[in-house]
């Protein structure tokens, strides 16, 4: 009878183990990500039957540049934010809107989306244009400004460097779905500065 307690109780640990793994590694990915300190993510979403596309451009600490969809510009840097709406000049972010750029660029963020993570899913290896990924899915919750968004992401990691290289996020925020897909390359001489 101990024999068999003993047998159960080391299946539980293994199983438990096993199931820890993929939430461990996807954890570990963000962090590489994030010590990579600057990335570029071209990101195509599409809500409502409309297709934005935007590249988001991130140097840490606290740099951030994104081009493109419909609310137009936005760079982030320590001194302060600025945005330049389509058709208009640069101008100077509103304090919330630069806190919330800001937020992104954070620990506390990497944080809050680990604690966000409902369940994670190894699904296998893929090749994504020639190179092996790990691919992952992840199963989120969180709430950005007030806004609860539960999100299914697949999640591709390259094999070589440890880092996610690609997303495919559908989610749901405030009634309505959209899809996402980003796509990350690792860049060490990025620059972001003011606008001029």
């Amino acid at each position: 009878m101990t024999v068999t307690r003993i047998l159960a109780v080391l299946a539980l640990l293994v199983s438990s183990a096993a199931m820890a793994a993929p939430k461990d590694e996807v954890f570990a990915a963000w962090e590489a990500m994030f010590a990579a300190k600057s990335y570029r993510a071209r990101i195509e979403t599409t809500v409502n039957g409309q297709v934005f596309q935007q590249v988001v451009e991130v140097v840490l600490p606290g740099r951030m540049r994104m081009t493109g969809g419909p609310a137009g510009d936005m760079v982030v840097t320590p001194e302060g934010a600025w945005m330049k709406p389509p058709g208009e000049d640069w101008i100077q972010a509103p304090a919330a809107t630069s806190a919330l750029g800001k937020q992104f660029l954070s620990r506390d963020f990497i944080e809050q989306a680990k604690a966000g993570v409902r369940s994670v899913e190894a699904l296998g290896t893929e090749d994504l244009e020639g190179k092996p990924t790990r691919t992952y899915q992840v199963e989120q919750t969180m709430t950005i400004v007030g806004v609860e968004s539960s999100s299914t992401t697949k999640l591709f990691v390259d094999v070589a460097s440890g880092r996610p290289v690609r997303q495919e996020i559908e989610s749901t925020a405030m009634g309505r779905s959209s899809r996402t897909v980003q796509t990350l390359e690792y860049l060490a001489d990025l620059k972001i500065d003011a606008p001029k």
